[in-house]
């Protein structure tokens, strides 16, 4: 049996461009084996070669900022983007978890009670679900630390410690 199945998360910009720069297919595993997975339009947007018809094709689940939202958003400022706090709004009025590899934006949520996820916890918690192998989990790991330079040797190992792929 697998791990408990997390009921709602949201993706910010970087963890989505993660994945669609390297393997889509991530995403609909997640949607069938760990989460409904949401996004906010106003992220989807953010994120080239890639729309609305790709995203509810993978089970993706669209959603529109409230105009509260969108105005609290807006009306403030700081480290944390616009769209990240467009994530931030709706992770805390559904009490939804917010998967970010962002610091300021995981901060945030974390001052704000918010459960935070990072990225590549979405291929563990596949490899742990019996939906990736290891050496799957692994492979995806790696092709996202190549695209992602915030992704470091540090970050990848985590994943392969995780996953039993450690000392490989």
């Amino acid at each position: 049996m697998g791990p408990e199945r997390q009921r709602f998360l949201l993706l910010d910009a970087c963890v989505l461009i993660d994945f669609c720069q390297t393997e889509t297919a991530v995403l609909r595993l997640v949607v069938d084996h760990v989460a409904d997975v949401f996004v906010a339009t106003t992220v989807l947007a953010e994120v080239r070669d890639f729309d609305e018809a790709a995203a509810v094709a993978l089970g993706l689940r669209l959603v529109e900022p409230t105009l509260d939202q969108a105005f609290e958003a807006a009306s403030r400022s700081g480290a944390v983007s616009f769209q990240d706090r467009i994530c931030l709004a709706l992770a805390r009025d559904n009490g939804w978890t917010c998967v970010s590899n962002d610091k300021a934006l995981r901060r945030a949520c974390e001052s704000a009670g918010i459960q935070v996820m990072w990225g590549l916890e979405l291929v563990a918690l596949l490899v742990e679900a019996g939906a990736l192998t290891a050496s799957a989990g692994r492979e995806i790991g790696m092709a996202i630390r190549r695209v992602n330079r915030f992704i470091t040797e540090e970050v990848l190992s985590r994943l392969l410690l995780r996953i039993g792929m450690g000392s490989q």
